[in-house]
């Protein structure tokens, strides 16, 4: 009888486990299912899940065999104001006055006083330029007393909530805005193994399946979703992804891929009359020649993705010749072509157009440059290397002081890793060296400290050499007219 009554356990065990499973309201609540992404062709994201800011911070995902899991940014101690957001459209909308269950499986070092995660249920979904925090209350926070307990290894966090309104889109993440909660300024990350909403009368409803099956068929993962290709889904006004930094006399505009319709050297009619409100030179100011870089990573044959690039760095100038008054004469046209990477990467059309400096009310006699070698930090850190801080203080002494200098601090790696962790390592690396010179001369004058992760090469990124050339860190002192 006890070993009858041990199997009937394990059968109810097991057939309740389906049934939470069956009545799950998350799509892909394990992140088991890998999406492919379109604008990379490449496993970057998880099924049914998407950033809140995809056209500037993508969702990180780790992806192994058998450990699949998201993680979120709930604070910087870089930038303060980054936070990362996931969401998902819900396979059932939640039914007001309707009782629901939300239970988060998810890795939590007990020693740090850890931000909790807070979610948010709407009627559509959310979408955001930059990764900051939203400026939204969620519908509830999770209670570090009564809502967390520990299963094994896993902190879960499980609430029963009833729904105050209808929604069918999910978003978790840290919505808390103050930077003041954070005194001891460390980084933290969440991973999520897992997630469920389950409603604790009845079973899903009939259009789940139709849901799920939408959800899996979109792709898109780097820019919001295209209103004439919406698929179901909420749609939202495309915005033209840029970037945009001037250095010296140089302007730098990075048109990303999405600039082009897919696979095609065509530009998408819907953000070329964006295109003018962004650009700062006109054709008739023009003097020295501007450079127009295509670069494209999509196909096997790195000789076709050099033509694509090309071509689509000639479809920006015939635009801007035809349409702003350019000239042909005042491009310079390439095309750099790589086989599909490893990872992530951004095809993109590079504008530098380094003009004569107009006017300034302070100019600059000259400037000069001084190079921090990736050898001087820790390996893949922001962390100095304590053994060759002797070479650091010796380019340090060479930095004048005075009212009449000005100094600036600019990060840079090289293209190995994702484009968002490159751009926090640079930023932390010229932190720290910019905290380094303060420490040991408080009379030299920083007035910028910046990070521009790999976008701003100086070497081929195919070699190891190349690739170690890359990753530096800039100090340009400006010698300003007395």
């Amino acid at each position: 009888m006890s070993y009858l009554r041990y199997t009937l356990l394990l059968l109810a065990t097991f057939i309740a486990s389906i049934n939470l499973r069956a009545q799950n309201m998350i799509a892909n609540a394990g992140f088991t299912d890998v999406n492919i992404c379109t604008e990379y062709s490449y496993p970057c994201a998880p099924a049914a899940w998407e950033s809140v800011a995809p056209n500037t911070s993508k969702l990180m995902y780790t992806a192994d065999k058998g450990n699949r899991y998201i993680t979120l940014t709930l604070y910087s101690s870089i930038d303060p104001d980054f936070r990362t957001y996931s969401q998902t459209q819900l396979l059932c909308p939640l039914q007001k006055g309707q009782q629901y269950r939300l239970k988060i499986y998810l890795l939590m070092d007990e020693d740090r006083p850890y931000p909790f995660p807070a979610v948010l249920f709407d009627t559509a979904a959310v979408y955001r330029w930059t990764p900051r925090p939203l400026q939204v209350a969620p519908t509830f926070y999770f209670s570090r007393t009564t809502d967390k307990h520990q299963e094994n290894k896993w902190t879960v966090l499980e609430k029963t909530f009833t729904a105050a309104a209808a929604a069918n889109h999910l978003v978790i993440g840290n919505f808390d805005t103050s930077t003041a909660n954070y005194p001891d300024k460390a980084d933290y990350y969440l991973s999520i193994d897992s997630i469920s909403l389950t409603p604790l009368s009845g079973q899903l409803c009939a259009s789940a399946p139709a849901t799920k099956k939408v959800l899996y068929a979109q792709h898109d993962r780097h820019h919001y979703i295209s209103p004439n290709n919406d698929m179901g889904l909420q749609p939202v006004a495309p915005t033209l992804q840029t970037v945009f930094f001037s250095k010296g006399t140089c302007d730098t505009l990075l048109l990303k891929n999405d600039f082009f319709v897919p696979g095609t050297r065509y530009i998408n009619s819907a953000y070329s009359s964006q295109l003018e409100k962004i650009l700062q030179l006109q054709g008739d100011n023009v003097r020295n020649k501007i450079k127009l870089t295509g670069y494209v990573f999509r196909h096997t044959n790195e000789k076709y993705n050099e033509i694509l690039g090309q071509d689509r760095a000639k479809a920006v100038a015939s635009y801007l010749v035809y349409q702003k008054g350019y000239s042909f004469d005042d491009f310079v046209i390439a095309g750099i072509g790589k086989c599909a990477p490893g990872g992530d990467s951004t095809e993109r059309v590079e504008f530098i157009s380094c003009q004569p400096a107009g006017e300034v009310t302070v100019p600059v006699t000259h400037a000069d440059t001084l190079l921090i070698p990736d050898l001087l930090f820790e390996v893949n850190s922001h962390q100095l290397n304590h053994q060759m801080l002797g070479a650091l203080d010796s380019l340090i002494a060479r930095i004048p002081a005075g009212e009449h200098i000005s100094v600036t601090v600019t990060g840079h790696t090289d293209n190995t890793g994702t484009p968002v962790y490159n751009q926090e390592l640079s930023m932390r690396r010229a932190f720290t060296v910019s905290d380094y010179i303060r420490e040991k001369d408080p009379a030299i004058h920083i007035t910028e400290v910046t990070g521009m992760g790999e976008s701003v090469p100086v070497a081929d990124n195919n070699t190891v050499a190349g690739r170690r050339k890359n990753r530096r860190v800039e100090i340009v002192i400006y010698h300003l007219s007395q």
